[in-house]
């Protein structure tokens, strides 16, 4: 299957024509991811209408349902990982918890801490959003095969590091 141009080919283009002088070849890396990111947001959001959850709050019970059972972080190991501030991460507790999808626990370990878990009700809403969440990524991957998916994920990887460290 023949290459074929998109918006960023464009726009590239147009940047060559009218100052020859710049070298716009980093948009043809930033440009299409940042359009990517565009599209996946999209699908995404849509996906987790369903289940009237925020990224952010997919994110949070995400973050509790990868942990061992009883499926359990405090907000601070929580809040490491979705990398949010700690009020923030307390607003989205607070909605999960209103939802019956999580609930707070005094922490047996600090007195002045608390727990979060997730519930029964919130166990089953992530498992299955996590399934479509899933689907939904594999879909968008679909223009890859294995070996361009595994090229792909190494160069970014190699990008993220780098910018992580």
């Amino acid at each position: 299957m023949p290459d074929r141009t998109d918006g960023v080919d464009r726009i590239v283009s147009r940047w060559r024509q009218v100052r020859p002088d710049l070298d716009p070849s980093s948009t043809e890396v930033i440009g299409r991811i940042v359009r990517l990111e565009y599209f996946i947001t999209r699908r995404v959001l849509v996906d987790l209408a369903r289940y009237r959850l925020t990224v952010g709050e997919f994110d949070v019970l995400a973050a509790l349902r990868r942990v061992d059972e009883p499926f359990e972080l405090s907000p601070y190991q929580l809040q490491s990982m979705v990398l949010i501030s700690s009020g923030g991460l307390t607003n989205r507790i607070d909605r999960l918890e209103k939802a019956g999808l999580v609930t707070r626990h005094p922490d047996p370990a600090d007195r002045r801490g608390v727990i979060v878990r997730l519930t029964e009700k919130g166990l089953e809403v992530v498992d299955d959003a996590t399934e479509h969440h899933l689907s939904a990524e594999a879909e968008l991957l679909k223009p890859l095969d294995a070996v361009e998916r595994q090229q792909l994920a190494g160069l970014l990887r190699k990008l993220l590091s780098r910018h992580e460290s």
